[in-house]
C-alpha cells in the first residue's frame, strides 16, 4: 500500500517551497506542499520534505493547512483499492 514516503517531492514552482502530486487508482489527486505562503510549518523557504512538520493538503477539491505525515497516510488508507 502506498503511503506519506512514497511521494517524490520537487521544488514548488512559486519558489521557496516543495510539492509532491499522487494520483490514485480510482482518479483523485493527492496534492502535498509546504513552505513559504502555504499552510504549513515551518512557514519560510525550504528544500527537503524532512525539514517540515506539516503540511498544506489539497484532495477531492479540499484544502487542509497543517496535516501531519499521519494524516496524509490516513489519505493513503482511506483510498486504498482492495
Amino acid at each position: 500500500m502506498a503511503n506519506f514516503n512514497n511521494l517524490v517531492f520537487v521544488d514548488h514552482p512559486i519558489g521557496g517551497g516543495i510539492m509532491a502530486k499522487y494520483r490514485f487508482d480510482n482518479g483523485k489527486v493527492l496534492s502535498v506542499i509546504a513552505g513559504a505562503s502555504f499552510y504549513s510549518t515551518p512557514n519560510s523557504p525550504l528544500s527537503k520534505p524532512e525539514e517540515v512538520v506539516s503540511f498544506e493538503v489539497m484532495f477531492d477539491g479540499e484544502v487542509e493547512g497543517w496535516q501531519s505525515r499521519d494524516e496524509i497516510n490516513e489519505i493513503f488508507e482511506a483510498n486504498e483499492v482492495l
